[in-house]
């Protein structure tokens, strides 16, 4: 799984929230589409969460395991160090930085092809043993180990800050299809989609919160939250059909 694929998501979410609050009236046939293109995004962004719950992984043990190993390796006999100039600079969070940047530019454009990069960022985007380029394009990949596994923490940052934006325009947009008078199935689907938001930012708050604390994580239902979504999805059509 890679967390720009997330990401992308979100973001056809948010264009079709942008097209609805750039009309002046709710008529016609494009609205509806619209709502039905954002909540098949939601219904894919649910899957791939999906697909890699439970999440975050925990490596608290394994960083900590890590950094007394690689403290012993640069450890010369002079006292000094085996590192080159640039590990010894790019630290955990200038990484984290490295990665949310990534991310960010990628959902701004649509992808993160490196020649768009500024010089100094594409050198340490290749020197990253965190990203991957194909094609070209920088891609953020996802896993339960390390390395991948330590891209969760700034996707989950980026997340819940996009969920956050994009929810805020559905709650706009449905007050707008209410104050207009539009019809019944196109409030209701934009309602869904403002729940399916708030699901979705509940299941990736909870689950951080989750991996700050030393415990079993077996019974946190991250899969029963995200079916939610589902269950949502399938209601509405359901009664549009009725």
């Amino acid at each position: 799984m890679r967390a720009d694929s997330l990401l992308q998501g979100v973001r056809r979410v948010d264009e079709q929230g942008e097209r609805l609050l750039s009309v002046r009236t709710f008529s016609g046939s494009e609205p509806a589409l619209w709502v039905d293109i954002a909540m098949a995004a939601l219904v894919d962004l649910a899957e791939l969460l999906r697909a890699g719950a439970p999440f975050p992984p925990r490596l608290e043990t394994e960083i900590e395991a890590e950094a007394g190993d690689r403290a012993g390796r640069d450890c010369l006999p002079d006292g000094g160090s085996d590192r080159t100039a640039t590990e010894s600079e790019d630290g955990p969070e200038d990484r984290d930085d490295l990665v949310r940047l990534v991310l960010e530019t990628g959902y701004e454009r649509g992808s993160t092809p490196i020649e768009r990069l500024e010089p100094a960022v594409a050198d340490r985007v290749a020197a990253a043993e965190r990203l991957e380029t194909v094609d070209s394009r920088v891609i953020v990949p996802l896993s339960p180990a390390a390395p991948y596994a330590r891209n969760w923490r700034p996707l989950i940052e980026t997340l819940l800050e996009r969920l956050e934006g994009v929810r805020e325009d559905f709650e706009r947009i449905v007050r707008r299809v209410r104050a207009g008078d539009a019809d019944g199935p196109l409030a209701t689907g934009c309602e869904a989609i403002t729940q399916m938001l708030e699901t979705l930012s509940l299941v990736v708050r909870r689950a951080d919160a989750d991996a700050r604390y030393v415990r079993d994580r077996a019974d946190h239902q991250q899969d029963e939250l995200l079916s939610t979504i589902e269950d949502a999805t399938t209601q509405l059509r359901s009664d549009d059909n009725a």
